[in-house]
Formats: C-alpha cells, structure tokens, sequence
C-alpha cells in the first residue's frame, strides 16, 4: 500500500509494499544488482536519449523533504536524492528503513563502536551511486517509494506527456518479474490520461483498473500517485467510479472535493462539502471534528481560487489560531492579506501581519522563510519601494532550495505567477548591482542595468 513516510516522526503509517530481512541483507543486494541489469536492457530500449546511461538498483526512497538541521540535510541530502542503501543494506521502503536504522543502532550499543553509516544514494536526479556518511539513527527527511521503471514512467507522463512511452516500460517491467504487483499497479495509476479532452480514454482506463485490482487499492493508489502530482482529472475518475461502489465513503467524499477544487470546479467541490455537512450527527458517515477541519481546508481553497480573499483569509486564520505553527496557513493567511492590500482593501495591514506571522514561526526562517520574503517583495514593489523589496530578498540569492521551490509554489497561487515573476526579477535586479560594483572596483566603466541587460 502507498504512504508518505517521516523517518523521524512518522505522521501515519500503511501497510508496507516489500519486507526486509537483515539477516538476508547481502544476498538481497547481489540479487538486485543482476535482476536490474536484466531489467534495464529492456527498458533502456526506449528511454530518452538522456537517460540512456541508467544504471542501479530497481527500488529505494526518493527523498521529498528535509528536515532542518536533520543528518539528512547536514549530509548535503536534498529534495530529489533517493536512497537505495544503508550500511550495504538495499532500502525499498519506509520500514526496511526503519528496521536497518534500528538494527545499527543495536549494534552500536553493544560494540561502542564509531556511530556512522554509509548512505548509497543517487544524487539530484543523476543516476550514478554516490556515497554519504551520516550519524545512526533518524535521517529526518519525507520519502516516496521509487522504483527505477518507476522512474521512467514518471519522466515520460510528466515531463513529456507521452502516454505510449510510459505504458510500454510499464509493459517491459512487468515483463522483467522484477516489480511486486503493487508497484506496477503504482505506474499503471500515473498512466491514466489526464489530459482534457480524454474523458472516454481515461473512464475506459479506469474501468479496466476496477476489474482487474481491488476498489480500496485504487482509491489508496490514486490519493498517492494522482492528487500527490496534481492530476486531478485522472483523480477524479477514480474517486466517483470508487463512490459508485461505496457511496457511504467520507474521505474519498473529500479527495473528490479537492480534486474538484485543483480542477477549479468549485461549484462541484462545493456541492459535495455541504453534502457531507449536512448528515445527521447518527449517520453512519457524519461528519467528525477532524473531517469538518478539512471541509474547511478545502473550502478555503475554493475560497482562494475566487478569488474572494476575505473569506479565504477569515478561514486561514481560523485554522491558523487552531495549528499555531503550521507553515502552509501562515503563508495562505498572509497571501490573502497580501492580495486584499495590493487590492487597495486594506492598505498597511501586511507589514503587520508580516511580522506577527514570522515571529511567531521563528525557527522555519531557513526553511520556508524564502516564501514570506518572497510576498513581502511582491508587496513592496507593488507600492513602488524597489529597493526595499530587493533587500526583502538578497539574503536568498545563493539559496539553492529557494531558486527550485519559489516557482514551484507560489504558481499554485491564483495569480501567484506574478510573485515568482517579482522574484526572478528582483534578483537578476541585485546580479546587475553585483556587476556594476565589480566592474566600478576595477576601474572599469560602469554599465547601466539596460545595458547588463543587453550583454
């Protein structure tokens, strides 16, 4: 079954798709090693040019998040990585993980010997083992399972939207017997056309699908592999096919609304929230405390997408007051203020806001702070005060995690492409001050911004 995994605070656990065994730790890793130079023949066959040189093993964890001063992130481990050893101990899952963390650290107690391991790790996406050392014990990062065909499918439906590709090396990989069923079924969901105009391909996929697999793994599969990548038509299929079977099912209730709500059919979305918030307390599907927490979530977001910014912010804050620390409310709550401001609702109020807000969640500042700078700028240049947005956002200049995640986030804003346009703006901004100061300390004649520009 799919989960997303916290190796050090687990957040919810499902049951695992792979089972290691230490003991059998080396004579897995071996047998890997020649099953994936079988499979990797076949695949290989069709892969992009670029891809053409893979080599590795078949599974591992893709790291999507790492923790703050974690020994993943000490280590130089990023968003992308994905690790396939510990210790010569191949890693498929999130338990294996677990369980191999846990055997070293027995072992350290009893030997005293130096408490460190060897992480096999493929690196930003390039597909050559690379070696890291870090303390035993939690890693601090989130993780995915992935798989080297996995790897492929992803790459041809995401990157190249090119469905032929990615069901032939779902083909090839089932073919090879080197994959579960479980991981199969993981690339077959991802194949499901989501394209717009494909709604008799994608409801012919999906039927096939609910003959063949069980309806609760679709529904688990697809909160995995379709909302988790924003595939919402695709989603949707699979939730109101899954209804039909179960209509009594609040969370695929829930799932469908949202991915209505990515789909900006908020009057669906809508429909279906009031729908759940409408049951008799006795019913067998009513509404609890936690599942009216995500209505409000989701009706936030519809809020959002409306674009009417004082209810989203009113809903924001509610939450906000609820989860103190949560990231994701403080930056919706300040892009509304942020929005109703430029709007000329409510003038002055974002500094204000600004500045409660990044108090209160001192500590996240080398995280996420990029993302409330990166509003404050935006802010800042609306009202003319260039150089002081540029300040705003200096700081970041050389922060990798802010070049990669400041397009990627902001765009699922309304209108947020306008941020990261601000952003990118700004800093090509401080490159040419960077320039002109370098060239005005040689002796050089300065050049204007326009004509850094040209060059």
């Amino acid at each position: 079954m799919p989960k997303l995994c916290r190796t050090n605070c687990a957040l919810w656990i499902i049951p695992s798709i792979l089972v290691l065994m230490i003991g059998e730790g080396n004579v897995l890793h071996a047998q890997k090693t020649a099953n994936v130079r079988k499979a990797r023949v076949r695949l290989e066959e069709r892969l992009p040019s670029e891809k053409s040189d893979l080599a590795g093993t078949v599974a591992g964890l893709k790291i999507i998040g790492v923790g703050a001063n974690s020994a993943a992130a000490r280590a130089g481990l990023r968003s992308g990585d994905v690790l396939i050893a510990y210790n010569n101990r191949p890693i498929a899952n999130e338990e294996e993980l677990n369980t191999v963390i846990g055997f070293f650290e027995h072992q350290f107690e009893l030997t005293a010997r130096q408490p460190t391991a060897e992480l096999a790790v493929y690196l930003g996406g390039e597909m050559r083992v690379h070696t890291v050392r870090v303390l035993i014990g939690r890693l601090g990062i989130d993780t995915r399972e992935w798989t080297l065909a996995g790897a492929f499918v992803q790459d041809a439906v995401l990157r190249l939207d090119d469905y032929a590709s990615a069901e032939k090396y779902v083909d090839e990989a089932a073919a090879s017997g080197h994959y579960t069923d479980d991981q199969i079924l993981h690339m077959r969901m991802l194949c499901l056309n989501n394209e717009k105009d494909a709604d008799s391909i994608r409801q012919t996929q999906v039927d096939e699908l609910f003959k063949k697999y069980d309806a609760e793994k679709l529904r688990l599969f697809a909160s995995y592999d379709l909302v988790y990548y924003k595939r919402f038509r695709a989603g949707a299929a699979v939730f109101e096919k899954y209804l039909k079977i179960d209509p009594t099912d609040i969370s695929t209730e829930l799932t469908l609304a949202l991915s209505y709500t990515g789909l900006e059919k908020y009057d669906e979305a809508e429909s279906l929230l009031t729908k759940i918030l409408a049951r008799p307390r006795n019913a067998q599907n009513a509404p609890t405390e936690y599942v009216r927490s995500v209505v409000s979530n989701i009706q936030a977001k519809i809020y959002l997408g409306r674009a009417q910014f004082d209810l989203a912010q009113e809903s924001f804050k509610k939450s906000l007051d609820q989860y103190p620390g949560d990231p994701y409310y403080a930056i919706a709550f300040l892009y509304c203020v942020a929005r109703r401001e430029v709007a000329g609702e409510k003038t002055g109020s974002f500094e204000a806001a600004y500045k409660t807000i990044t108090e209160r969640l001192q500590g996240t500042d080398k995280l996420i702070g990029y993302h409330f700078d990166a509003l404050r700028a935006f802010v800042l240049m609306k009202r003319q005060s260039t150089s002081a947005a540029r300040a705003a956002v200096v700081k970041w200049k050389d922060s990798a995690d802010a070049k990669r995640y400041i397009p990627l986030f902001w765009r699922n804003f309304p209108n947020g492409a306008e941020i990261v346009d601000n952003w990118n703006l700004l800093m090509e901004e401080q490159t040419f001050a960077s320039s002109i100061r370098s060239r005005t300390d040689s002796s050089a004649p300065a050049l204007s911004p326009a004509r850094c520009r040209a060059l």
